[in-house]
Formats: C-alpha cells, structure tokens, sequence
C-alpha cells in the first residue's frame, strides 16, 4: 500500500487501476483469441484497439520504482521484508486458490493443473523451479521480486555499513542498463541481466528517479537521467515488437508504443512535480486496491467464463458481465480479506523477528 508522510498520492492509485483494466482489456479483447487457443471469443473486430493493453504492465513498474522507495525511506531491510511479504502474498496465496480451483474444476480441456503446480506456486519462486505458472499474469510477480530482492534488498543490506545514497544506486544500474543495450550477447551480462532484469530495469530506475524529484524537485540531473531511462525503455518495448508480430500474426505501430510510454512517463513527471493534486482525491484509494486481486485473477478464470458461457449469450455482453465480476470479486479480496489477513501475518512476521533477534 502506497503511504506517504504528509499526503498519500491518490492520483498513483488511479493510474495503477487504469493500467490494470488495460491489461484485462488487452487479453479479453485480443490476446485470449489470437493465439494459443485461450478463448473461443473473436474480438478481432475491435481487437486491434485494445492490442497495446500490454504495455499497462511497462506502467506497473514505473509505479512500482516509485512506492517502493517510498517505503525504504528508514532503510530497514526487516520493515521492508515485513512490509512485502504481508503486502504481497496474502492476495496472491488467495488468487491461485481460486484459480486453481476453477481450472481444475472448468477449465479442460484448453486449460488444466496439477496440485504439486499449485503448492510450488504459493511460493512465488516457481519459475526458478521450473513450475509453471497457473495464471501467465504471474510472470511479472518474478520480475518484481527480483527487483526486491536483487536491487532494493541488496542496497538495504550495503546501508547496513555504509549509507549508500539512491543516486547511487540509480547511477549504478543505469550504468548497467546503457551497457546492456550493447553487450547482451556476452555472457557475463546474461547473467547479469538474470538477477537485475537489465531488460525491465529502465522502468523501476524511473520511478526512482520520479520519486527522487518528488521529494526534491526536477533539475537538469534529474531531467537527463529521466531521458537515457525513456530511450532504453523505447529501445526495448519497440525490439519486442518482431517477436509479437510473428505469434500474434498482426503489426504493432511503434509510433503508438513510443506514444503510449511517453505518456506514462508524463504522467508520473506531473505527479512528481505535484501538477496533478488537483485530482488528488481520497476515494481513489478504493480504486487502487482493486489492482492487485484484478490483475493476477482476471486471466485464465476470465477465459474459462468465456469458453463456458460464449454459446450462450451475446460476446460483448458476457465479456461485460465477466469485467464486472471480477471488478466486484476483487473488491471483495481487497476489502474483507486483505486487511485482515495482511495485519495478522503483519504482527506474526514482527513477532518472529523479534524472537530471532534475541
């Protein structure tokens, strides 16, 4: 959850619930139908709209440099594990339940699961298993957890001795991100990338940067080190574009790819030179904790209601009625499940350390 001293900022909290829709939108109305056989509904009429709802997650992780280092301001690596783990796992131990259960009840025969799958998923380190995942979605939970562990843990634990500066660690990475650009080929930067996700890591580093003029303000410093993020982010959103073209069988404007991150960059400049707390409203808050529970159950479930129901009524009409489900089962997660669930494994984590500490 997104806190802030003085004021929490609401307007992230939108930005992040429209960045989920667009994803959902992105796999009801394109992706499900276009290849791998995930959904009998051919949205191919409007499809092409709602194509670039993939980029929502490039949004994500912009947001997600921002909030986390709002949160490791104390520079305390127990707060911040206490604070992730009771953050992120009672919703996600939730959501592969539920779509555990309605696969394996629903889904064949385009969708099936096997319960050592489901136990190794709770862990959220299935893909270093090589498990895999029971929602596709739950890809990008390893490229945050990286981001956790690799980046941010790391540095906590260097400001264990030394106060380390987040400059510090945005000059570092960013150093290795240009790098990348020209040596992925060697091995060393494969490994490399493999544990500080060189490919995903101009996102995260801008929403550090963001955060950085948040607290401060925006300077020429600031300014240039914001460009070089945009341009790797661009460099790499229009490479993935061949591979994309080739399994989806459909072309990918990269004038609207550049338009779109642009924008998400714009929006989280304005936000962090405080020029949108005019929308700066407090029941945003309500909107934002659908995000979480909306992006990692809407998926495959989503498909399987389609593939269901889709004989039986209008495809615009079940596709509405499956948005606003999962809409109002999200809300049912965030409001009457996470709180409780997420204090209680909250007290219990600091009591264990606690105990350890000793």
């Amino acid at each position: 959850m997104l806190t802030q001293p003085k004021h929490r900022i609401y307007q992230i909290d939108l930005f992040r619930f429209l960045a989920a829709l667009s994803v959902v939108f992105y796999h009801y109305l394109f992706r499900g139908y276009s290849a791998d056989n995930l959904s009998q509904l051919d949205f191919s009429d409007i499809g092409g709209v709602f194509k670039y709802g993939y980029l929502g997650v490039e949004m994500f992780f912009i947001i997600s440099g921002f909030v986390i280092t709002l949160s490791i301001k104390s520079k305390s690596i127990t707060h911040f594990i206490i604070s992730r783990i009771s953050r992120l796992y009672p919703i996600y131990w939730l959501s592969v339940l539920f779509s555990f259960l309605v696969i394996l009840w629903f889904g064949a025969p385009n969708f099936t699961v096997e319960v050592k799958q489901f136990l190794l998923n709770l862990t959220m380190f299935q893909n270093y298993l090589d498990i895999k995942n029971i929602d596709n979605v739950y890809w990008t939970l390893f490229i945050e957890m990286k981001f956790y562990v690799f980046v941010i843990g790391f540095y906590l634990i260097l400001n264990m001795w030394k106060d380390i500066k987040l400059d510090h660690l945005i000059y570092s990475w960013l150093s290795l991100s240009v790098m990348y650009l020209f040596f992925s080929d060697l091995y060393l930067f494969k490994i490399i990338n493999f544990f500080l996700i060189l490919s995903w890591s101009s996102y995260f580093i801008a929403g550090i940067i963001f955060y950085q003029i948040y607290k401060g303000k925006l300077n020429l410093k600031y300014s240039t080190l914001l460009a070089v993020t945009f341009f790797i982010s661009i460099f790499h959103a229009v490479s993935k574009t061949e591979a994309m073209e080739l399994k989806y069988n459909t072309t990918f404007s990269p004038y609207v790819i550049c338009s779109l991150i642009f924008s998400f960059y714009l929006l989280m400049l304005l936000v962090s030179c405080k020029k949108l707390n005019s929308i700066n409203y407090k029941w945003l808050t309500k909107i934002g904790m659908l995000t979480y529970p909306l992006y990692l159950i809407h998926q495959n479930v989503g498909y399987i209601i389609f593939n269901n129901l889709y004989s039986y009524m209008n495809k615009y009409i079940l596709v509405t009625l499956t948005i606003i489900a999962m809409i109002l089962l999200s809300f049912v997660m965030s409001q009457f499940y996470e709180p409780r669930v997420s204090n209680y494994l909250k007290s219990r984590l600091r009591l264990l350390f606690n105990v350890a500490k000793k």
